[in-house]
């Protein structure tokens, strides 16, 4: 039996599910929904589906097993309430909300409703990863240092990608991957201190009211310590976690895992497409009623949402946040 699709926001992340999703199976697009409705128009076209302007209409009229929601930051107005009102399971990009609160409610209702839920950590789904988890697990590990270093994306044409009302800016909408590695890595964070530098980008891109640089100190639940940089001042891209313990570095970058023992280096280079098995998780876990498939659902991306918006709210205060 087919596993029946919609999809809520049909621009550039979405098409790149789809093009995944439609290389299973076990997969039908029953629906389409965009507020630009050629962007509907056009995935219904390549894909399948009905083509709706609004997700309430869409959700109210067509029958779906799981509904993808691909929409930015400020968007969320309501599209996974009503998927868990209407029983419906449910792919969220990343971030997953720009209110904590409102993510913790909606977290709460979907244990509620038994739902299924996946979220757009994708680098999970690196089979290097996994190795690095299972190296991890073995090795008496003290701290990790994460970076996320690039430039402005779209060189600012992505008016809301740099007005932090609208993205959150650059640690909640892009260094959420690192922080969220770092949670997959080392387990939960209970504390946060941040700084920020700022007044560089501003003076090159009209409108950009977001950090140009942060600074995060991490402390975890199990007692390992850890720190992020992250900055969009650079004109490359680099990006990944270090693991240090007694005798070992492991250095995880894409999808490559560095693993340093001073005398003994070993390098593993992943071939997978992680979002095409990203796919696959979610689809198996809605076919069988089995979340346990899927590496980061809901409730661990509301955790990783807290740290980000924790240390924005270090940065106001000049002081360490409690999560």
């Amino acid at each position: 039996m087919k596993v029946k699709i919609g999809f809520i926001g049909c621009g550039g992340i979405a098409n790149a599910h789809m093009e995944r999703l439609a290389q299973i199976e076990d997969v039908e697009f029953v629906a389409m929904c965009d507020i630009e409705k050629e962007k509907a128009e056009r995935a219904a076209q390549k894909y399948g589906g009905k083509v709706y302007t609004g997700f309430e209409k869409m959700l109210e009229e067509v029958k779906m097993d799981a509904c993808y929601i691909c929409v930015p930051p400020f968007a969320h107005k309501g599209q996974e309430e009503m998927c868990i009102e209407k029983n419906i399971h449910f792919f969220v990009e990343k971030p997953v909300h720009l209110d904590l609160s409102k993510a913790e409610e909606i977290s709460s209702k979907v244990k509620a409703a038994g739902l299924i839920t996946g979220v757009g950590y994708v680098l999970r789904y690196f089979d290097v990863v996994e190795e690095a988890r299972e190296i991890i697990s073995k090795e008496r590990i003290a701290f990790a240092r994460g970076r996320y270093y690039g430039g402005v994306p779209g060189e600012g044409k992505n008016k809301w990608l740099i007005t932090k009302s609208l993205s959150g800016g650059q640690l909640v909408e892009q260094a959420t991957h690192i922080v969220n590695m770092m949670q997959y890595f080392l387990g939960d964070v209970e504390e946060v201190f941040a700084y920020k530098v700022e007044g560089i980008n501003n003076q090159i891109y009209p409108g950009y009211d977001v950090e140009d640089a942060s600074s995060l100190l991490l402390k975890f639940k199990d007692g390992y310590i850890g720190n992020l940089t992250c900055t969009w001042l650079w004109s490359g891209f680099n990006s990944g976690v270090e693991v240090m313990g007694k005798g070992i570095i492991l250095d995880y970058q894409g999808n490559t895992l560095t693993v340093d023992r001073g005398n003994k280096k070993t390098i593993s280079i992943s071939s997978i497409d992680p979002m095409l098995e990203e796919e696959k998780a979610f689809i198996k876990a809605v076919a069988k009623g089995d979340g346990s498939y899927v590496k980061s659902d809901y409730a661990d991306a509301v955790k990783t949402l807290a740290v980000t918006l924790k240390a924005h709210e270090s940065i106001r205060t000049g002081k360490p946040v409690r999560l």
